[in-house]
């Protein structure tokens, strides 16, 4: 098994293969690479209809789709205003800026690459807690 690059890895080490986790029903993700400032760069698939659970990006995102069609829905940007919703199909990029929060919805099977240089977190309804996308506690500010 392939372990995601640390930074403090050589550019020219081996190629990189994720390992897949489900976060939700029909929503894998992959890591490639964590960043020094905890940020992280990997891959999502999503299969026909998985909803992708509401998230944010502390230090924004840039996502660029490999394959298939995804929608962002429920855009709120970091001063609680309401963004329009995106569709984006393959070859498709979006910068979401710091402090959006979002959901994601596959149209079709999906694969797309996901750079987050704050990192991901997600609300757990049940608790109030965030976490980041590695399953750690991440501190709200």
């Amino acid at each position: 098994m392939v372990q995601p690059m640390n930074t403090s890895q050589s550019l020219s080490a081996a190629a990189i293969r994720p390992t897949f986790k489900e976060r939700s029903p029909g929503v894998e993700l992959g890591i490639l690479r964590v960043h020094p400032s905890g940020g992280l760069t990997f891959l999502i698939r999503m299969k026909k209809g998985a909803r992708a659970e509401r998230h944010g990006h502390p230090g924004g995102e840039e996502t660029y789709v490999l394959s298939g069609r995804v929608r962002i829905v429920r855009r709120v940007d970091a001063d609680g205003h309401a963004q329009p919703d995106a569709v984006l199909d393959a070859g498709d990029y979006l910068f979401a800026p710091p402090g959006e929060v979002h959901e994601g919805i596959a149209d079709e099977d999906t694969t797309f690459l996901v750079v987050t240089p704050g990192g991901l977190t997600t609300d757990d309804k049940a608790t109030g807690d965030a976490h980041d996308g590695r399953g750690t506690s991440a501190g709200r500010s």
